[in-house]
């Protein structure tokens, strides 16, 4: 996908989109992550665990598969990506290992704990001090929005948590 688009806005939106279009077809939970280097999308995927049947198929570790793939190379130095709630510590790491350079995330972790998903409770900014990641990090970025995701999940009769 070589679209370019113009603003954060547009690329968390494109992360909503891919989450919204997983949990209408019951692939995983409604999660979606988009990978950005230099205003240009490398990738965008949706949380994949249960059409995938593996638990480690969450969106911000395939959108790094594919951006990986695109690029041929393994690491992403310089990327973006923006991930509809705050990446676990297996996705933490990844991103970290990958080297991308920051993080938007909307929801938290606590929000979809609430909902039934088996989180870990470590917040990226701890696993960030914890690690000494250089990974920057930006919470709560379209919020509402990604919110307004997690509800309409929550509304679904084909929902399931893990």
């Amino acid at each position: 996908m070589n679209t370019l688009l113009h603003t954060p806005e547009e690329f968390m939106r494109a992360a909503i989109a891919a989450a919204r279009n997983s949990v209408t077809r019951a692939a995983g939970g409604p999660f979606g992550a988009c990978i950005v280097r230099d205003g240009q999308i490398l990738s965008v995927s949706s949380n994949h665990v249960l059409a995938n049947h593996d638990p480690t198929a969450h969106a911000e570790v395939m959108a790094i598969r594919r951006a990986c793939d695109k690029l041929r190379y393994h690491l992403l130095e310089g990327a973006e990506i923006y991930s509809t709630t705050e990446p676990c510590p297996m996705c933490f790491a990844s991103i970290h290992w990958a080297r991308c350079k920051r993080i938007y995330y909307g929801t938290s972790i606590a929000d979809v704990d609430a909902l039934g998903f088996n989180e870990m409770s470590l917040s990226n900014f701890q696993m960030r001090e914890l690690g000494g990641s250089p990974v920057e990090i930006v919470p709560d970025f379209l919020r509402d929005e990604c919110l307004e995701l997690l509800n309409f999940w929550s509304g679904l009769e084909s929902r399931r948590t893990y």
